[in-house]
């Protein structure tokens, strides 16, 4: 490839990651529309790029388009939060049995540091500072990957990481967009919703999880997971009664 050819490359794939960053970060809430002029004006890039990284985003279901509305940064919905996390727990769950089964000691020393890398970061918390949000969902992600990695499937890992993606941009559309920030829903005062978080995202019902995990106590660590995806949800649906009020 000459160095045309490469240049153009590297335009389409920033102009692909820098879009990706800021629709999965909330920076782009859902529904906005993703017009060529205000995005060549937000990036600084031409139409050829943006159009190919629009066009790859629509294929992960990140971005949507119509010939009435155009592109649009695709919707989140409680509904779909659900669905997710429905079928996060199918996979994950399978993930882990066989982990369990089969990881071997090389697995056990992943989970562990894993788990000290998490243990170090705080829990989540309202207006919590974009790299300190970032670093906490990094090494949470990290922690659940590790743990799930004894497993020698591969699909069931591709498609786990779709989902992650998609409950990725879910929680930080819910949690922490900018009408959320610094308070929280309308019917927790600010101390309610830091205990909320608090309790979502601390380090202490993974430990456990790790813990049933590394003594090959294979129906207790499911329970865990399933308890864990469970608290997730239940402080969605506590989000979800001041989104209604």
């Amino acid at each position: 490839m000459n160095s045309k050819g490469t240049a153009a490359m590297s335009k389409m794939e920033e102009a692909f990651t820098r879009l990706r960053r800021d629709i999965l970060d909330a920076h782009l809430a859902p529904e906005t529309p993703l017009t060529i002029s205000s995005l060549s004006e937000r990036y600084g890039l031409g139409m050829t790029p943006l159009r190919e990284a629009l066009s790859r985003l629509e294929a992960e279901r990140l971005v949507t388009f119509s010939h009435n509305r155009g592109y649009r940064v695709a919707s989140v919905s409680h509904e779909e939060l659900y669905d997710l996390q429905k079928a996060r727990a199918v996979v994950e769950t399978e993930l882990l049995r066989e982990a369990i089964r089969l990881g071997d000691e090389s697995w056990e020393q992943q989970v562990v540091a894993a788990h000290y890398g998490f243990a170090q970061v705080e829990p989540l918390r309202p207006n919590m500072p974009e790299k300190e949000l970032a670093r906490w969902e990094e090494r949470h992600d990290a922690f659940h990957h590790a743990l799930l990695n004894g497993s020698p499937s591969i699909w069931l890992k591709r498609s786990l990481m779709q989902f992650y993606v998609q409950l990725h941009r879910h929680q930080r559309n819910l949690f922490f967009s900018p009408a959320l920030a610094g308070r929280g829903p309308e019917h927790l005062d600010e101390q309610q919703y830091s205990e909320l978080l608090k309790k979502a995202s601390n380090v202490e019902h993974h430990t456990a999880l790790m813990e049933a995990a590394l003594a090959r106590n294979e129906k207790k660590a499911i329970d865990l997971l399933i308890k864990d995806i469970g608290l997730t949800l239940s402080t969605y649906e506590t989000v979800q009664q001041g989104a209604a009020v």
